[in-house]
């Protein structure tokens, strides 16, 4: 009450107030920033997979970004399509950017071996490697003499890129050169199945037509020099890349654009950048339809604060309301960055959320001034405010203090997006609370004054005639009486009142059946919507390369690899020997072996080699022609040189892929299996790191990790909650009940997000998250407000509590609908998600909160709150 004296006394002065803090708290944005990593977005800070990645990222330096295309057909193996392949090579080669880049100066470059030393290995015939045989000093002659050349894998390699060549091909030639090239050799291809899908062979195993072709470019990275928050993007999606090769990569995605509407649906490809650049643009282009649902949140709120004439119309005083909003989000967001908390893309959802949550403290504060005694609303403004925030002010106080709890709990996660959302979101709905009983409080004061002075609500410049007075029916509390009636008609009768339970346990039923099904499980491809060039990409490569799977490396640090050679090849033979996971596992143990011991004697497997003879082997092994394409296998602390032993070993990779698992149930356990496989290596020389990674446990690790964190997290904002409202509510046995509608709402909100197609991810344990705030809302403004009808049975004072405040929490249930309505015209799977939790938890949190907490307390309901008397004071 002394706020609502204070207020209602100085509107001008606490408006004036509230305005400073908006401008102080403002400063703080001078400190913002936007998290654009997506290891520190996405992927729990503390797994071994982020630890893994920097020290990945800081050791191999640099890396390279795949660009691709395929072009299918019933045959592809024919001189159309390959002379149409060698057209776009060359046009990807050769095409300038803006800025004069060409793919020269942005690839990943490798040696290019002479021709005329290809030549004479060809012929030679002996099991040794042609190289040993040579003067050292001719052969490094020939490697120095060697020109670097784009990293790429093409079939076009067949035939050295030559295009007059290939334009001379028949169908016979590029048959048969498919099914007789030597791979072994430095500068062919590694691997023709890798670029050939729907492959069919004749009697004798030969290829002899495929129905797929892919060609593939590749670009470096260099990641010491990358700042994600330049290349990022808002939606931290975007992979590690410099500024030039996503120039680049944007030339290369307009050609293929215009490529591909030469193709009927047979040209397909993809960029580095596409899936950053495609969920970036899927997240933030429906901002406009977003923005849609502020005008209809504008107007709606007009519709329930104002009465129907020109008097007690609350154009201005609406708007403010949704001022307060705003006013909320700058503070909240200022102070937040102020003390360094990073803005992520999920906060691009606040302010539609904060919209639900503040028009509701709206509602309820209007509501209770409609509530006011007789008696009450002949007071001075000033103590009638006081009056009508005794009521409200609790009760919004509560459910604000819930809210803000809920939000710190899920601050405790262990995924950062999240953490940073939440602690937004809790700094918000405090502020959101502040404004709302002092800034609209105060407005409201002006906004009665003006009534008393009989000014337009619409046009408050213009006076209305003394005699002015509002029509009967705007008088009329619609909304009121229809909760009145209703309830004490049909809700709150005999057969009312079993049919609301019979139907609260049936919902819960199917729904706990559903819940126990709630799979956990996310998939990027749900970041891409259908018809976008990845996306159909990906489908054709799924469809044409069924057993093309997941790349990954069993990556060695700096040991001493003249000990550690056995242990390699039996971490190597457990890679290969796991068939239900790994395939294609490319290793340079075993080839080094044979280039050791058929060229200089010894078994590398049986015999320790001294250091220095290791590494004058290893820099014969890596600059010789049938080995040299393992030199991308090894990174050294300096350049590696023809003639001289190999630098000391930084890292070292053995690359493999995993089959393609769809789910994590075959996902998790694979990982876990070849990560055993660097545990159990027992590397007891060097630094002995040992890692296997892939891009792809970013995902596998969170999948792991979710499903736990979100019970784990609702569990815990559950307890706060009702403990909060324990102390707050003071009553047990309201309390209870607000508990059980609550725990209702959950369940149901799990089981039939399962219905719908949802699963436990990111997104959704965001949403879940949310989800304990707002149904929580519902059924405390009911338990309340019932605690404080005084007179008649359980079942009047239920009927006298919908009344009062039902209409107010079903406006702010319906707010909230708005707020988040215009996201499921979004294609964005993070609005999308949202939107079907957010619907769930109004349908149901209303249901429960208003209709069968009423049924309950009607039958079940504790006494009201008593009344402390005055006890007369004498002077013994």
């Amino acid at each position: 009450m002394p706020l609502g004296f204070y207020v209602g006394s100085h509107p001008i002065k606490t408006i004036s107030i509230c305005w400073a803090i908006v401008f102080l708290a403002a400063l703080g944005f001078l400190r913002f920033q936007q998290e654009k990593n997506p290891l520190k977005l996405w992927v729990p800070p503390h797994t071994s997979f982020v630890r893994d990645s920097e020290w990945l990222m800081k050791t191999l330096e640099k890396g390279f970004r795949e660009e691709a295309i395929m072009i299918t057909a019933e045959d592809v193996l024919t001189p159309k399509v390959i002379q149409e392949l060698s057209e776009l090579d060359f046009r990807v080669r050769y095409t300038k950017t803006p800025s004069n880049l060409t793919l020269e100066n942005v690839c990943f470059e490798l040696p290019k071996i002479d021709r005329k030393l290809l030549d004479f290995m060809e012929d030679n015939s002996t099991k040794k490697d042609p190289s040993i045989q040579m003067d050292p000093a001719l052969y490094c002659s020939f490697v120095e003499a060697m020109k670097k050349e784009c990293y790429t894998r093409s079939i076009l390699e067949l035939w050295n890129f030559n295009r007059k060549k290939i334009r001379s091909l028949t169908k016979n030639d590029i048959v048969n050169q498919l099914n007789n090239y030597d791979s072994n050799y430095f500068g062919k291809l590694k691997d023709i199945n890798g670029l050939l899908g729907g492959i069919t062979r004749n009697e004798t195993g030969h290829i002899i037509s495929a129905t797929a072709i892919q060609n593939f470019w590749y670009l470096t990275i260099n990641f010491s020099a990358v700042d994600m928050d330049k290349s990022g993007n808002m939606a931290g999606t975007a992979d590690w890349a410099s500024e030039e090769a996503l120039e680049w990569e944007k030339t290369f995605l307009k050609i293929m654009e215009n490529v591909s509407l030469l193709y009927n649906n047979s040209f397909f490809y993809e960029s580095g950048r596409s899936f950053g650049d495609i969920s970036n643009a899927t997240m933030f282009q429906d901002m406009d339809k977003l923005c849609l649902g502020v005008i209809i949140m504008v107007l709606y709120v007009q519709l329930v604060i104002s009465k129907y004439n020109w008097l007690e119309a609350r154009f201005v005083l609406g708007s403010v309301g949704l001022l307060t909003i705003g006013m909320a989000f700058i503070v909240g967001a200022g102070l937040c960055s102020l003390f360094g908390l990073r803005y992520g893309p999920v906060h691009t959802s606040l302010p539609f959320l904060l919209m639900g949550l503040g028009v509701d403290d709206m509602f309820v504060i209007m509501a209770c001034w409609e509530e006011l005694t007789e008696e009450d609303k002949k007071l001075p403004i000033h103590e009638k405010v006081g009056m009508m925030l005794k009521h409200a002010g609790v009760s919004i106080s509560i459910t604000s203090l819930t809210d803000v709890i809920a939000f710190l709990i899920g601050a405790s996660t262990i995924l950062p997006c999240l953490e940073s959302f939440c602690i937004y979101a809790a700094v918000c709905v405090f502020t959101i609370f502040l404004f709302a009983i002092t800034f609209f409080v105060a407005c409201f004061v002006l906004d009665e004054h003006r009534i008393a002075k009989k000014r337009n609500g619409v046009l408050p410049w213009i006076v209305l005639p003394d005699d002015y007075k509002p029509n009967e029916c705007s008088q009329r509390n619609i909304s009121n009486n229809i909760f009145r009636v209703l309830y004490s008609k049909v809700v709150l009768t005999t057969p009312g009142k079993i049919i609301v339970i019979l139907i609260s346990i049936t919902c819960a039923a199917f729904a706990t059946h559903s819940a126990l099904k709630l799979e956990q499980k996310f998939d990027p491809k749900w970041f891409l919507p259908p018809g976008t060039h990845l996306a159909e990409y990906l489908k054709s490569k799924y469809q044409h390369y069924p057993e093309s799977g997941f790349n990954a490396g069993l990556y060695m640090g700096a040991l001493n690899y003249t000990e550690e050679i056995p242990k390699i090849r039996n971490a190597v033979d457990r890679l290969k020997n796991m068939t239900d996971v790994t395939a294609e596992v490319v290793s340079w143990v075993d080839p080094f072996r044979d280039f050791v011991h058929i060229n200089f004697g010894p078994d590398i497997y049986t015999e320790t080699l001294d250091e220095d003879r290791f590494r004058i082997f290893l820099s014969k092994f890596l600059n010789s022609p049938r080995h040299a394409k393992y030199q991308g296998n090894f990174v050294f602390n300096k350049e590696l040189e023809c003639g001289v032993p190999v630098p000391k070993i930084k890292l070292s990779v053995i690359d493999f892929n995993f089959h393609r698992f769809e789910n994590p149930r075959d996902q998790i356990p694979a990982m876990h299996k070849v990560r055993n496989v660097a545990e159990r290596a027992n590397f007891t020389t060097g630094d002995r790191e040992v890692i296997v990674w892939t891009k792809y446990f970013a995902n596998w690790v969170t999948d792991e990790l979710i499903d736990t964190e979100v019970i784990r997290n609702l569990q815990l904002a559950l307890l706060c909650v009702m403990l909060c409202t324990i102390i707050l509510i003071a009553d047990w046995q309201t309390c209870f009940w607000i508990f059980v509608c609550v725990l209702i709402t959950m369940v149901d909100v799990m089981g039939y997000m399962q219905r719908w197609g949802l699963t436990i991810d990111v997104v959704s344990c965001i949403g879940l998250e949310l989800a304990i705030g707002l149904c929580v809302d519902y059924a405390t403004h009911v338990g309340h407000t019932f605690l404080h009808i005084k007179e008649g049975t359980r079942r009047d004072r239920a009927i006298r509590t919908v009344s009062s405040i039902g209409s107010a929490v079903l406006y702010g249930g319906l707010s909230t609908f708005i707020g988040v309505s215009m996201m499921s015209l979004s294609n964005a799977y993070t609005f999308q998600s949202f939107f079907k939790i957010f619907f769930l938890v109004i349908i149901f949190g209303l249901f429960h909160g208003v209709v069968l907490l009423p049924v309950i307390l009607s039958l079940v309901g504790p006494k009201p709150y008593k009344l402390h008397e005055a006890v007369p004071q004498t002077d013994s």
